[in-house]
């Protein structure tokens, strides 16, 4: 009797397991949408080197004639003024403070500008794919801060009035990243080119107040006057790219023969192995990133409502599923929700577009604090989500927009 129970014990955990693995025996073929992103990616356009912005970007402080530690060798002074520049409103307030810094900041690093503005020169982005989780990130510190270097020069010009340069620098600063927000496959591509766009709009409103109201007109470069395209808002590529960097990541972990991949491990690894499919699991990762991509195409005053029902939208189920089990816990690790942020930020851009150019607007007709707020209310410049008037705050003398992203990040504040 003892023996036959033992048998039992451990022979039905035995038998269930066998049977899982049988019914695991194959995998899926590709989708309809992982056979999508597949094309995306394929059919990327070719790009010689020279015309290639990435390029640039990668060794934008290699050698020679760059200097990759360039930040320990700022004095006191210019290292707090670049930390103070990441962001506009503490740019100023540091110019302000101290004049003569920005001028040893440019002096010293003049070789990071001239190697931003080569870039900027070019028409063109292709950027390699990150092929699994060890794929080294291209160092954009250095991009971020040549931009920086770029818009404190055409603060200076400002000052001395020089509204044809401000026109100038703006408009080779923003036609560049919006370009790249175009051409990105990379998440993270995505995210740098939507804060780079960002900071040419607040540097530049910033700019455009020290000009006179006669001279501000000519210096709105014609990119601010163009709306977002959906190229330019959409995550579709992006989100190609995150798929097969998942891909790359999964099998390195999973797949057995692959280089690098999970040999070792404790016993539930090993027994998991055979229960993971891996073109089950992309087909599942490629609904996903081709769902999040459709909705971030979506004209914007159909965005805030398909939001919300992503986040309404039931979590995945907590059954154990017999086929693919250990991929769908994989999948359902993360949900479509975790992707919302990144599609609001890019597309709260087109608000804050619209928002500085009024701005501007009001700047030129010479229209005060005074005036404003009617001005704002009869404009035809208007918040992209709901086609409202955007808000005047009287108490900081700014146009608002209250765009999708969440909390305070989701406020801009364009100062008259």
């Amino acid at each position: 009797m003892a023996a036959w129970v033992l048998a039992m014990v451990v022979g039905l955990p035995v038998l269930a397991y066998a049977g899982l693995v049988a019914i695991n025996w194959n995998d899926e073929a590709p989708s309809a949408e992982a056979e999508r992103l597949l094309a995306l990616l394929r059919d990327r356009p070719p790009l010689a080197d020279f015309a290639n912005g990435y390029i640039h970007a990668r060794d934008l402080a290699a050698a020679p004639g760059g200097d990759p530690e360039y930040r320990e060798a700022r004095s006191p002074q210019v290292g707090e003024l670049a930390s103070a520049c990441s962001e506009a409103p503490a740019c100023e307030e540091a110019l302000d403070a101290q004049p003569g810094v920005a001028a040893e900041w440019l002096e010293s690093e003049q070789w990071l500008i001239e190697r931003y503005r080569r870039m900027l020169a070019t028409r063109g982005w292709r950027e390699p794919l990150l092929e699994d989780a060890h794929a080294p990130l291209t160092p954009y510190q250095h991009v971020m801060e040549g931009q920086k270097l770029h818009l404190v020069d055409m603060e200076r010009h400002a000052l001395a009035g020089d509204a044809a340069t401000v026109h100038d620098l703006l408009e080779r600063d923003l036609v560049f990243w919006r370009q790249v927000l175009a051409s990105s496959d990379l998440l993270i591509t995505k995210t740098i080119a939507t804060v780079a766009v960002g900071r040419n709009l607040a540097f530049g409103n910033l700019a455009l107040r020290k000009l006179a109201p006669e001279l501000v007109d000519a210096a709105v470069p014609p990119s601010w006057r163009v709306p977002l395209t959906v190229a330019e808002r959409s995550y579709a590529r992006p989100l190609g790219g995150e798929w097969h960097w998942v891909a790359g990541t999964l099998r390195q972990a999973y797949v057995p023969g692959v280089p690098g991949a999970g040999t070792e491990g404790d016993a539930a690894d090993r027994l998991m192995r055979p229960l993971f499919q891996q073109q089950a699991t992309l087909n599942l990762v490629a609904s996903r990133m081709v769902r999040v991509g459709e909705l971030s195409e979506l004209p914007y005053e159909e965005l805030d409502a398909a939001l919300a029902r992503q986040v309404e939208a039931p979590g995945p189920s907590l059954r154990f599923p017999l086929y693919n089990p250990a991929g769908t816990l994989v999948f359902s690790a993360v949900s479509d929700v975790a992707y919302a942020g990144y599609v609001t930020r890019t597309s709260d851009l087109e608000g804050r577009r619209r928002a500085t150019l009024l701005a501007a607007t009001l700047r030129s007709a010479g229209i005060g604090a005074e005036g404003a707020e009617s001005a704002v209310k009869e404009s035809s410049l208007r918040n992209p989500y709901n086609n409202a008037p955007f808000e005047w705050d009287p108490a900081s003398g700014a146009v608002v927009f209250n765009g999708l992203e969440e909390g305070e990040r989701g406020r801009h504040a364009v100062l008259l």
